[in-house]
């Protein structure tokens, strides 16, 4: 019985120093999510076609969103909304509601940048469980897995009527902080508990 409950605290103590890892952070700075995931593909739509679809597939992802492609930004302005994508030749996405993006392949990171390019001078959006806050236009939001694990498809949730994206970013790869590092207390606990459970098997053989 007593050698029971050591292999369960064992085992209790090895799953909580995992647990305590596993998880998604969120970035709304672009350097310091590129330099936590080190490599990394940006999609900039130069080769967007102009007008709207109801989803578009692009080269291993696609998403369910209906949008409109700006292509140098026609038929994409608004007198009251500052738009950093406006200018430059720049191609970009409007999109019209909430919706999702697919990947063909395991990604463990993804973010973009992005407006309200509709009568606003801010946005804010949420991917799976996390929220951009109140950002000016133009920003950037992303969100990476902490422990190297696959994300499954990006639930992409919008709050205004209208919003717009550009120069999609994800990783394949595991990013720097994909090999866990255990906090001090669970692995003092997990060593404890080996040692008792030696001990009890070396009393069992006495």
């Amino acid at each position: 019985m007593k050698q029971s409950v050591v292999a369960l605290f064992v085992f209790v103590s090895w799953f909580s120093s995992i647990a305590a890892h596993a998880g998604i952070i969120s970035f709304t700075d672009r350097s310091l999510f590129e330099s936590f995931i080190n490599d990394f593909v940006v999609d900039e739509f130069n080769d967007i076609n102009l007008g709207p679809a109801f989803g578009r597939s692009r080269a291993g992802y696609s998403w369910t969103m209906d949008d409109y492609g700006c292509v140098d930004s026609l038929g994409c302005t608004s007198p009251n909304s500052v738009n950093p994508f406006v200018g430059n030749n720049n191609n970009w996405i409007w999109t019209y509601g909430s919706g999702s993006f697919n990947f063909n392949f395991g990604i463990t990171a993804f973010g973009f940048d992005y407006v309200n390019p509709y009568n606003s001078n801010t946005a804010q959006l949420g991917l799976n469980t996390m929220l951009s806050g109140v950002q000016s236009n133009g920003a950037f939001f992303g969100i990476a897995s902490t422990d190297g694990s696959y994300l499954p498809a990006i639930a992409y949730l919008q709050s205004q009527s209208f919003m717009g994206f550009d120069n999609l970013t994800y990783s394949i790869t595991a990013n720097g902080s994909s090999t866990p590092i255990p906090e001090p207390w669970p692995l003092a606990v997990f060593a404890l508990a080996l040692v008792m459970f030696t001990l009890q098997a070396r009393k069992k053989r006495s």
